[in-house]
């Protein structure tokens, strides 16, 4: 058989199935130039001029590897649906002679058209779409924009390496189903039966016990330490969960619908309910799959814009005033103080005669220590570094002891406390009564009060673990008892921390200068001392970090929500269109015996309504039970605004909702268009 033959039928078979191929061709195009474009801002030197765009260009490299990973994925899949419906032409191929290895040399050339359509299509829309992503990241990210155009050449040849050999593997792929069918089969693809499935009751109770499971997680989790730990774990039950329920359950939901004779015997429902049936349980794997992937698309840009409307709210919890020092040491000592004293001072002179006018200032000092939490007694004996996988991070829990001239000072109270006595509060979930052991002390609650009063609110920040605040009547008395406690490295349990806080009306670059002035002032006087952190901030500097941090992780954000729902599209056409020519036949034939096209078109409406309302109903069930998951990662991060989380749910909860019934409407109609 001459060579130029196969070019040619691969050229006529990807033609003629043009349906099926342009849609496919325009997604391995899309991914391409995505990954390329993600590819250049993360590793070439395109950023290199935007100031302080490190922590961005780290989290888009992240989202590189991210993309490679998933477009190799859910390329293979796409793929090996589409050679599905490309069967019965290979098995007429092999009845007018063609051996395996010509149909293998057939699919060779139909990958390589394919990948050279994709990759010149990719890489050129990738280049000519850069600058325009690049001016959209740096607007998020709010650096300086430049207009020079920059083409990567290690980007391209990144992206040519990765996707060829990901078309490879497709290729690998293709040609093994083809090679191990059958001849007879390969023609009869189309026509093969399928039994009627059966409800299977263990895999669905199963899936239940796998959704119910990773729910619980997600509810019960009170700790962010906790939240990531559990985060993966919860993810997989609950994908497990949905595809066992859905597959399952789908086809429950046929026989259900079947033996309802006011709602099976009708034209609209009879046709639709009987094919579906036929094909629930692969059916629900792919509405499983469509669940996952809205599921995904509703968590991450909920998530990440979340953060990024919230970023000016974390910093000032961060940074309350425009310049923030702080100290910090090992265990508790007077001299401590006296050090501090001298050096506020110096502070105050070194920012007057810099121009800055210091108002609006707090001071305090604090000692913490961490223990495990355990009926009531706060246990200082137990190493979580050594517990690691048995340790349970609700219990673990963190004090913070203040004094109660700082506490009132700073909440504007007047309370007085006798020796003994300590006012609580708590910042998380811990139970406790009028009588609370820390470590072998024993102190007696005399009032409880609210952690978030005057400016005692900025001492709470990006806890990670339940924190118990403590206000005493003598600082140093009191803390200088765990001065002797140390954990299994022999370091010291307890810490001492200073801060002081105050705003100088100075304008942003000025702050920024006079923070690095006095934090070498700071260090001059504390580092001889043995102090082992010492920190000046101004929250003008901080903010470009916060920025580009929360700025990075939504544009990641973005750019993968879009991947999943082109995926979803893909997913949702293809399996439209397959649908569609298997039920041609079926269509067929009930027009011959009085059918309409009306009434397909009602058959086909009942079944978008009863099938796919599924997928976007379990997505958002999904994202309100993970919502309270979600916040407590996000407290990693400093972001403690719920009802800014829910508002940021719904509204791409509604986004997603029309968009998925736009999808289901045109692609509904696609499948009217074949069947009829």
């Amino acid at each position: 058989m001459r060579t130029g033959l196969y070019p040619k039928i691969a050229a006529d078979g990807i033609r003629k199935n043009a349906r099926l191929y342009v849609p496919y061709i325009a997604t391995c195009m899309l991914m391409i130039a995505i990954f390329y474009i993600m590819h250049m801002l993360g590793f070439s030197d395109v950023l290199q001029s935007f100031a302080g765009a490190t922590t961005a260009k780290e989290m888009i490299k992240l989202g590189t590897y991210v993309m490679a990973i998933f477009g190799a994925i859910f390329l293979f899949y796409t793929q090996s649906t589409l050679i599905k419906g490309r069967l019965k032409e290979f098995g007429l191929y092999s009845v007018l002679g063609m051996n395996r290895r010509n149909l293998g040399r057939v699919i060779f050339f139909e990958t390589v058209i394919t990948w050279a359509l994709s990759m010149a299509g990719g890489i050129l829309a990738g280049i000519g779409l850069s600058k325009l992503v690049e001016l959209g990241f740096t607007k998020i990210i709010e650096a300086e924009v430049t207009y020079t155009f920059f083409i990567s050449g290690s980007s391209i040849l990144f992206t040519f390496i990765i996707y060829t050999a990901i078309f490879f593997l497709i290729f690998l792929n293709a040609v093994r189903q083809v090679r191990f069918a059958k001849t007879i089969n390969l023609v009869n693809s189309d026509k093969a039966g399928e039994k009627p499935p059966k409800a299977n009751w263990v895999v669905g109770i199963l899936g239940v016990l796998f959704l119910l499971a990773g729910y619980t997680i997600a509810i019960r989790i009170e700790s962010p330490l906790s939240a990531l730990t559990w985060f993966f774990i919860a993810v997989i039950l609950t994908i497990i969960g949905t595809y066992l329920l859905l597959i399952a359950g789908s086809v429950v939901l046929c026989r259900i619908l079947q033996k309802s004779k006011s709602y099976y015997y009708k034209t609209n429902h009879f046709v639709s309910i009987s094919s579906m049936a036929f094909r629930m349980k692969r059916n629900g794997a792919g509405l499983a799959s469509i669940c996952i992937l809205l599921t995904m698309i509703l968590v991450t840009i909920s998530s990440t814009s979340s953060l990024y409307f919230n970023r000016e709210e974390s910093l000032r919890n961060h940074y309350p005033r425009e310049i923030n020092c702080t100290a910090y040491n090992d265990g508790f000592s007077e001299s401590y103080g006296k050090a501090l004293e001298k050096v506020k001072e110096g502070i105050d002179k070194q920012a007057e005669a810099y121009g800055a006018t210091v108002s609006d200032s707090y001071i305090y000092t604090a000692c913490n220590i961490s223990g495990y939490f355990e009926d009531g007694r706060l246990r200082l004996d137990i190493d979580p570094l050594n517990t690691i996988t048995t340790i349970n991070f609700d219990n673990v829990i963190q004090v913070y002891f203040f004094d109660i001239d700082d506490y009132n000072r700073m909440t504007g109270n007047n309370e007085v406390l006798s020796s003994g006595e300590v006012l609580a509060g708590v910042s998380g979930n811990i139970a406790f009564g009028n009588e609370l052991m820390i470590g072998d002390e024993s102190f007696k609650v005399a009032k409880r009060f609210d952690c978030k009063q005057g400016d005692f609110k900025y001492t709470i920040v990006n806890t990670v673990v339940s924190t118990l605040y403590i206000i005493v009547d003598d600082l140093g008395k009191v803390t200088s008892r765990y001065n002797d406690y140390a954990d299994t490295n022999g370091n010291h349990m307890l810490a001492w921390e200073w801060h002081y806080s105050f705003d100088t009306g100075l304008d942003e670059d000025k702050q920024t200068e006079l923070s690095n002035l006095l934090k070498d002032y700071v260090r001059d006087e504390l580092y001889p001392q043995n102090f082992w952190s010492i920190r000046c901030e101004s929250r003008a500097y901080e903010r470009n970090d916060f920025v580009e941090t929360f700025g990075g992780l939504f544009f990641l954000g973005i750019i993968l929500s879009i991947i999943f729902l082109v995926s979803c599209v893909l997913i949702i056409y293809y399996k439209q269109i397959s649908e569609g020519f298997e039920d041609q036949s079926r269509f067929a034939i009930m027009q011959k015996v009085g059918m309409t096209k009306e009434n397909i078109k009602k058959s086909i409406n009942s079944q978008m309504f009863t099938v796919f309302l599924i997928p976007i109903a379990f997505a958002f069930l999904h994202l309100a039970v993970v919502l309270p998951f979600i916040h407590k990662l996000l407290l990693l991060f400093g972001h403690n605004n719920m009802p800014l989380l829910i508002t940021s749910a719904g509204i791409c909860a509604l986004v997603c909702g029309l968009f998925y019934a736009l999808i289901y409407k045109l692609t509904s109609n696609a499948y009217y268009k074949i069947v009829s």
